[in-house]
Order: structure tokens, then C-alpha cells, then sequence
């Protein structure tokens, strides 16, 4: 059943309408994904929500999702144009929200034997939710966000990643320092126009890797670099002097992917 609500004062309303916030999501352990492609998607993978909140005349795959939902007893609450605009965090909204909890992960489910992405102050949500779709295409089993990144299920985070960061295991970890300390059977490879070529680097590398990338203004940080076990980079056309993030963790996962395919045949 579909219950309609007529009230900003609703407590769901109010909960979903906070959720735009990072420090409110961390607070209540809930984030938003928007979208019944997005929404959709988490549902057939079996993900958790908590309940989803709709608009007035909906699209039909919006409402097939909500739909779907409420046979799931997943509450859906459906409100005016007007309240829903306050609950979405879109220029466009799409008209359905879903209200989910937080994945609850330990950085030993990332490391186990699979290769492991590291983002070092990637503050972007855009580069940050690109990274996090690379990682689930390439076959790594999670994402680190270390101290200065992102928060990893911001709004922003959720779209840029198509919803996968519920699809793979994110953590949250202040440095390097205990990742490398209690996985020392990892190789911790940053990314660094100053590094060797990545290819090279690949073919030769015995050890499962962690995959460290570093914001596009700064670069890995200093603490971070004393860390790793070497730099990595990525040949490119002399006019171009960089590559955001994003991009930049994108083929070196896939570099190390395409390294890695005898292994997974």
C-alpha cells in the first residue's frame, strides 16, 4: 500500500529531507539514492531500505519500482510536488527516493586477496562515485576513503557511483599506516606522474594490490606517499598534465584488471 502524506512535519519526510546533508546521514547512519534505475538496481540485489518516498504522476518505471517495493513491505509514502523537491537533491528530480541504511563493512572484507582501491583526499563526490563504479566493474573488493575524501554515501557519491556504493564494500579509515600494517601481503601502489609506468609495474607484481589514488589539486598526500611501496603512472600525450581522479583510478583498474586476466579464467 501506497499512504499518502500530506505534511513536512511527517517524520519520514523530515528524515529523508536531513539526509541531504553528510553530517545528517552520518548522524542517523542513512543515506539517499534517487532514481528507479538506481533504486531499482539495489532492489534486485537484495539491498536494504528503509522506505521510499514518491511524487505525484509518476513516470511507469518509477512507479513499477515503488510497486515493487511495497510487495517487499518496504513502506512508500507518496507526496506533493512540492514536498518532494525539498526531499530530493536534484536539479531534475526523477520522483522516486529511497531512505537506506548505511553498509556496515570492516577493512578485513576488503582485504582478501582482491584488489583494493585507496582514495586519498579525493574530496570531489564526483571523482569519488567515479571511483567507486570503476572499482565495482573491475572486479576490486572495496573502496577505502581515507581522511579528507568524500563521504562516501553523500548524494552526490550515489549518483556519480550509479548506486554501487552499496553494490562493494566502502570503508572509511583515518591513513594508510593501518592498512599497510595489517596487510602486509599487499602491495600499496600510489598513483604519480613521477611513478613507473603502470603496465610495467602490473606485469611483474606477485602481491594482491591496493590501489592508491590521490586528489586532483594536491596529489597523494606527504604521510600517505611515506606509506606505499611505490608510485605508478599513467603515459600520456606531453600537452596533458593530469587527470582527475576519477579517471585516473579508473584505468589503473583496469590496467591492473586486464593484468590479472589469466588469473581469472
Amino acid at each position: 500500500m501506497i499512504y499518502p502524506v500530506t505534511s513536512r512535519g511527517n517524520s519520514r519526510v523530515k528524515l529523508a529531507v536531513s539526509l541531504k546533508k553528510s553530517s545528517h546521514c552520518r548522524k542517523r547512519n542513512r543515506y539517499l539514492m534517487e532514481g528507479p534505475r538506481f533504486i531499482g538496481d539495489h532492489l534486485a540485489r537484495g539491498g536494504s531500505v528503509d522506505f521510499i518516498a514518491i511524487k505525484e504522476n509518476l513516470t511507469a518505471r518509477s512507479l513499477a519500482v515503488a510497486k515493487l517495493a511495497d510487495s517487499r513491505d518496504i513502506p512508500v509514502i507518496q507526496v506533493s510536488d512540492h514536498i518532494y523537491k525539498d526531499i530530493s537533491s536534484t536539479d531534475t528530480p526523477q520522483g522516486i527516493t529511497a531512505v537506506c541504511p548505511v553498509p556496515e563493512y570492516s577493512l578485513g572484507d576488503l582485504f582478501a586477496g582482491k584488489t583494493v582501491l585507496a582514495l586519498d583526499g579525493v574530496a570531489d563526490p564526483g571523482n569519488a562515485g567515479t571511483a567507486i563504479r570503476s572499482a565495482a566493474a573491475f572486479g576490486c573488493s572495496g573502496v577505502v576513503f581515507l581522511k579528507g575524501s568524500a563521504y562516501p554515501w553523500n548524494p552526490k557519491v550515489t549518483r556519480s557511483s550509479a548506486g554501487l556504493n552499496s553494490a562493494i564494500p566502502v570503508v572509511e579509515a583515518e591513513s594508510l599506516t593501518l592498512l599497510k600494517k595489517e596487510h602486509p601481503e599487499y602491495s600499496f601502489l600510489g598513483a604519480s606522474s613521477t611513478g613507473s609506468p603502470a603496465s610495467e609495474v602490473f606485469s611483474i607484481t606477485k602481491k594482491p594490490v591496493c590501489v592508491v589514488v590521490g586528489s586532483e589539486a594536491r596529489g597523494l598526500s606527504e604521510v600517505t606517499r611515506m606509506e606505499l611501496t611505490g608510485l605508478v603512472s599513467i603515459p600520456m600525450a606531453s600537452a596533458v598534465e593530469s587527470l582527475n581522479a576519477g579517471v585516473s583510478g579508473s584505468i589503473l583498474l583496469y590496467l591492473l584488471w586486464k593484468n590479472q586476466e589469466p588469473a581469472r579464467e
